[in-house]
C-alpha cells in the first residue's frame, strides 16, 4: 500500500515542476477545479497534501496562499507580451510621503545587528520614536547599543535564530530591519549572511503578517553597497548583499499584507543620515516600490529602459574562431542550446563543465529508449537485491539520461562547426576546479556561466539546505570558476540570470537572491575590466523540451509568453555582437514578471505628511516671493494632490474639479513644519485636502480639489492661434507689478494676442520637479503649470489694471504633459461667474499646433490693488 505521508521531492524525487503534471494528468482523468503553478504546489510536501489540495480540502498542508497574481496585460485582456530585450535602467523616484500613523501605537521594531555603524544608530533613531526596541546581533557583533532588549547569535544554526526572533517577535514587534551594510567581509562570508537573512524573514513573515491586523508590519533590508543596487559596480566581495533585493522582491508577492522594502545606502552617507532614510523609507505612504536607492543626491527606483545605462563599449573584441569560451551548465538543457547556436554563428572553441560523468552506460541501459528506461533501471534494482523506489529508479534514470544529452549536445556543437571538450567537476570545489582547468588556463578568454537548480519553496517554509543548493552552483560556482581563470585574459563573460530576480517570483526567493548576486557582480567584473564584454542575462521562461503542456497552460493563463528554444537561443548569439557589447544587465523574454502582486484598492482614508523643509532652498520657493515673504505656490500643493493621488492608486490623474485655496502657505517664519494630505475615495474619486496642525492644536485648511482618476478627456484643439515670435515681449510683465515671479518662474515670453476676449501668451520654462517629483504627477508638474495661472494674473491686469491671485478653478483637465523648455501658447478667456472683484477665467495651454495640452476652466482670480508694490518688491 502506498504511503500517503511520504515526502514527494525528498522520498520520490518529485519536484514543483514535475508536480504541475501530475496535477494536469490527475485532473485530465479525474476532474476537479483546483488548479495551481509551480509555485503554489511546492508548499504540497506529501502525497496526502496533493490529494487533499485535489480535493479541495487542506489536508495536513498549511492554509495556502493567495495565487500569485496575472501581470497587468493578462487582467486587461491585451494580447500576452511578446518577446524583447530590455536594459536595467534607474528612475528618479520623488521623496516620499510619508503615511500618518502608519504603525500600530505601542508596537516595537526589531533590528538584526550586522555590526554596520548604522545599527547603533538606527537603533537610537526608532528608540526616539517612541518604540521599544529589540537588537539581534550577529554572530561576532559586539553589542553596541544601550537602552534595548539585546539577542546575541552564537553561531549561524538555524534553530537559535529561530528562537531569538520568535522571543522578539513576540513583543508586538511591526517592524524588522535585517541590515546587511557591514564592509570587511570576503565572497563566502556574504553569501553566509545572505542565506541568513532569507531565513531570518523566514520567521518572520507569519508573525509580521498576524501583527498586519492592527497596522502596518513591515520587513526591511538596508545595504551599503552605492545607492544604485550595485549597478556603478562595487567591490566585487561586497557583491552578495545585491541579493536581498530579490528576497524582498519575492516576499513582496507571497506577503502581499507587508510592507516591504529593500534600502541601498551610498557607503559616503553618515550613519545618521543613512538611519534618518531607512526609518523615512519604513515609512513611505506607497507600498509598491520594493526597492529604492540613495547615492547622496537622487532617490532612484528599479526599471527598464532601451539602451545600457552605461557608455558604449568600442573597444569589445568581436567573438572569433580564436576565442575558447569555458561554458558552466552547458552540457544539457537551455544553455546547450544556446553554445550549439554560438558554434554555429560564432565557432569558437568550447569547454563545457558539468557534475555528470561521462561513463560507458550500464548493461542494463543499453540500447534501451527513452520511454523503457525507467521500467529497466527498475528491473535493475530489482535483479541486484535493491528496493526500486521512485526516487532512486528516477535518480538512475536520469543520470543516464543526462549522459546522453550531454553526449547529442557534444556532436551538435561539433557539427555546428566548433571544437568542444567536456570536462565532469564539480564546480563548488575550488581544488577540483583549479584543476580541471589548470591545462587551459592561458587559453580560455570566456566565460559562460549557466548552471544553476531549483528548490521551489515559499519563503515561510524555506531549509537552510535548499537555499544551499540554490546558492551552491550559481553563486559558489561563479567564484570558483572565474577564480579559477586569468581574469585578465576574459573577454566575454555572460551570466544566465533570471527575471525572477529582477522582478522576484512567489516561490523563488533563494534564487532569486543569487540572480541579483549575478547581476551585481557582472557590474563588478565590467567596472575592473571596462574593456571586456560582460552581461548577466535575465531570461524569462523559456519553452524548452522539459516544459509540459501543463506548465505550459499555467503559464499561458497568466498573459506570459515562453521564449521558444530557437528565438533563446538566437538572443544569446546577438549578445555576441557589436551591438551589444555595452548591454550589462539585461531582460530578455517577456519583459515582464512571471508572478506580481495585486495592488489592493483604496476603500478608506488615507492621510499623508509632508515637511516642508524639503523645499527649503528650491526655485520654486524662492522665486516666489510677494513682498519679503516665500509662498508656497497654489500649483505646488495642487501638484501634490496629483502625485499623492497617482502614487496611492497606481492610476493617473487627468482630471480634478473643485480646486479651492482656502488658506495659502506663507513661509515667514510662522508656517506649520509640515503639511497633511488626507485622500478619501469617493466612488471614481478621490476627495484630498491639505491641513496643517497650529501649535495649539488647532487644525487649518490650505488646499482641497477632487480627483478623478483614469478619466481620459477628450482631445480638443484650439483654432486661430497666431504663430510663435510676434506679438510683443512679455519680460516688463515681471518688474511692473503684473508678476512677482523670480528668474527660475519667469516663463511667460511674448504676448502674442492682446484683446480682452482672448489672451494668447507665449511661454516656455525649464521645468522645476522640486523632491524628486514629490509635487507633480505623470501629466502635471509645477514649473509650467504655474505659468497658467500667471496668465490669469496677466489678463487681469491688461484689462481690470490691477494686482490678482488665485483662488481656485472649477475643473482641470490634463491631456498632455506640458513641454519642457520648449514654446508653447497660453490662450485666456474670461468665463461665467466674474464680478467686481474676481474674474472668473478659461486658461488653455496649446501646443503650437493648437493641440490642447491642459484647460484650467473656472480659474477664479481675485483683484488686490495693495499687492502691486508687494510684487515690484518681491
Amino acid at each position: 500500500m502506498l504511503d500517503l505521508d511520504m515526502d514527494v521531492e525528498a522520498d520520490l524525487g518529485i519536484d514543483s515542476i514535475k508536480r504541475v503534471e501530475i496535477m494536469g494528468v490527475m485532473q485530465e482523468r479525474f476532474g476537479g477545479g483546483v488548479a495551481a503553478g509551480p509555485e503554489q504546489l511546492a508548499e504540497l510536501r506529501t502525497l496526502r497534501d496533493i490529494v487533499g489540495f485535489l480535493s479541495g480540502g487542506t489536508a495536513d498542508t498549511p492554509e495556502p496562499a493567495a495565487p500569485a497574481a496575472q501581470t497587468t496585460s493578462a487582467r486587461a485582456g491585451q494580447p500576452p507580451a511578446g518577446i524583447g530585450r530590455a536594459q536595467a535602467a534607474l528612475v528618479e523616484l520623488p521623496a516620499p510621503d510619508q503615511l500618518a500613523d502608519a504603525y500600530p501605537q505601542g508596537s516595537g521594531a526589531l533590528v538584526i545587528d550586522d555590526g554596520s555603524e548604522l545599527a547603533p544608530a538606527l537603533a537610537a533613531l526608532l528608540a526616539g520614536t517612541g518604540r521599544h526596541v529589540h537588537v539581534l546581533r550577529l554572530p561576532g557583533v559586539t553589542q553596541r547599543v544601550s537602552g534595548v532588549k539585546d539577542h546575541a547569535l552564537t553561531g549561524w544554526g538555524v534553530t537559535e535564530l529561530a528562537e531569538r526572533m520568535e522571543l522578539a517577535l513576540a513583543d508586538r514587534v511591526s517592524l524588522v530591519v535585517a541590515l546587511g551594510a557591514a564592509h570587511g567581509g570576503d565572497w563566502s562570508e556574504g553569501t553566509r549572511r545572505l542565506a541568513h537573512t532569507l531565513l531570518a524573514a523566514k520567521y518572520a513573515v507569519e508573525p509580521l503578517t498576524a501583527a498586519a491586523d492592527a497596522g502596518r508590519a513591515a520587513f526591511v533590508t538596508v545595504t551599503r553597497l552605492d545607492g544604485t543596487f550595485g549597478l556603478s559596480g562595487v567591490d566585487e566581495e561586497l557583491a552578495p548583499a545585491a541579493g536581498v533585493s530579490g528576497l524582498v522582491k519575492t516576499l513582496a508577492v507571497e506577503a502581499p499584507r507587508l510592507f516591504v522594502r529593500a534600502v541601498d545606502l551610498d557607503p559616503a552617507l553618515s550613519a545618521e543620515a543613512g538611519a534618518a532614510l531607512v526609518l523615512t523609507e519604513a515609512h513611505d505612504a506607497v507600498g509598491d516600490t520594493p526597492q529604492v536607492g540613495h547615492d547622496g543626491t537622487r532617490r532612484v527606483g528599479l526599471t527598464l529602459g532601451a539602451e545600457p545605462a552605461g557608455p558604449a563599449s568600442d573597444d569589445v573584441p568581436a567573438l572569433t574562431a580564436d576565442d575558447l569560451l569555458v561554458v558552466t551548465g552547458g552540457g544539457r538543457g537551455i544553455t546547450a542550446a544556446c553554445v550549439t547556436e554560438l558554434a554555429r554563428t560564432g565557432r569558437p572553441g568550447l569547454l563545457l563543465l558539468g557534475r555528470t560523468p561521462l561513463e560507458d552506460e550500464p548493461d542494463w541501459a543499453r540500447d534501451v529508449a527513452e520511454p523503457a528506461l525507467k521500467a529497466a533501471a527498475a528491473a535493475h534494482l530489482k535483479a541486484s537485491g535493491e528496493k526500486p523506489t521512485p526516487k532512486r529508479v528516477e535518480q538512475l534514470s536520469r543520470a543516464v539520461t543526462g549522459a546522453r544529452e550531454i553526449r547529442q549536445t557534444l556532436a551538435d556543437v561539433r557539427a555546428a562547426g566548433s571544437t568542444v571538450e567536456y570536462l565532469a567537476v564539480d564546480i563548488t570545489d575550488p581544488a577540483a576546479t583549479a584543476a580541471a582547468l589548470a591545462p587551459y588556463r592561458e587559453r580560455v578568454t570566456g566565460l559562460v556561466h549557466g548552471a544553476g537548480v531549483l528548490a521551489d519553496q515559499l519563503v515561510a517554509h524555506k531549509k537552510a539546505s535548499e537555499i544551499e543548493r540554490v546558492f551552491a552552483p550559481k553563486l559558489t560556482g561563479l567564484r570558483v570558476v572565474s577564480g579559477a581563470l586569468d581574469a585578465a585574459r576574459l573577454r566575454h563573460v555572460v551570466l544566465f540570470s533570471s527575471v525572477a530576480g529582477f522582478f522576484g517570483n512567489r516561490g523563488q526567493s533563494d534564487y532569486a537572491m543569487a540572480n541579483e548576486v549575478l547581476n551585481a557582480w557582472a557590474a563588478s567584473f565590467k567596472r575592473r575590466h571596462p574593456a571586456a564584454r560582460v552581461t548577466s542575462l535575465n531570461w524569462g521562461a523559456w519553452d524548452s523540451g522539459m516544459v509540459s503542456p501543463e506548465i505550459k497552460a499555467v503559464f499561458r493563463e497568466r498573459g506570459i509568453t515562453l521564449i521558444p528554444q530557437d528565438t533563446g537561443a538566437r538572443l544569446f548569439t546577438e549578445q555576441f555582437t557589436a551591438a551589444r557589447a555595452a548591454d550589462v544587465v539585461t531582460v530578455l523574454g517577456p519583459t515582464t514578471p512571471l508572478s506580481a502582486p495585486e495592488r489592493p484598492a483604496v476603500t478608506t482614508p488615507v492621510t499623508v505628511e509632508r515637511p516642508l523643509a524639503g523645499l527649503t532652498g528650491h526655485p520654486v520657493l524662492t522665486d516666489h516671493v510677494i513682498g519679503d515673504a516665500p509662498v508656497l505656490p497654489a500649483v505646488a500643493a495642487l501638484g501634490w494632490i496629483v502625485g499623492a493621488v497617482e502614487r496611492g492608486t497606481g492610476t493617473e490623474v487627468r482630471q480634478l474639479r473643485d480646486f479651492e485655496v482656502h488658506k495659502g502657505i506663507v513661509l515667514d517664519g510662522t508656517e506649520p513644519g509640515r503639511l497633511a494630505l488626507t485622500m478619501t475615495p469617493e466612488g471614481d474619486t478621490v476627495r484630498a485636502a491639505v491641513r496643517s496642525t497650529q501649535a495649539d492644536g488647532t487644525v487649518r485648511p490650505h488646499y482641497a480639489a477632487v480627483a478623478v482618476p483614469g478619466t481620459e478627456p477628450a482631445e480638443a484643439t484650439v483654432s486661430g492661434l497666431p504663430a510663435l515670435d510676434g506679438g510683443r515681449d512679455a519680460a516688463g510683465l515681471y518688474t511692473d507689478g503684473t508678476l512677482f515671479h523670480g528668474p527660475a518662474l519667469r516663463g511667460v515670453r511674448r504676448i502674442l494676442a492682446e484683446d480682452e476676449s482672448r489672451l494668447v501668451l507665449q511661454a516656455r520654462l525649464p521645468e522645476l520637479r522640486p523632491e524628486g517629483g514629490a509635487f507633480g504627477g505623470t501629466r502635471f508638474a509645477p514649473g509650467t503649470a504655474d505659468l497658467l495661472l500667471q496668465a490669469g494674473l496677466v489678463w487681469v491686469r491688461l484689462f481690470r489694471g490691477s494686482a490678482s491671485l488665485p483662488l481656485g478653478a472649477a475643473r482641470v483637465d490634463l491631456h498632455h504633459p506640458l513641454p519642457d523648455d520648449e514654446p508653447f501658447l497660453i490662450v485666456v478667456e474670461p468665463a461665467q461667474g466674474g464680478s467686481s472683484t474676481t474674474a472668473s477665467l478659461t486658461i488653455t495651454a496649446c501646443a503650437p499646433d493648437g493641440t490642447v495640452l491642459a484647460r484650467f476652466d473656472g480659474v477664479r482670480v481675485v483683484s488686490a490693488p495693495q499687492l502691486a508694490a508687494k510684487f515690484i518688491s518681491g
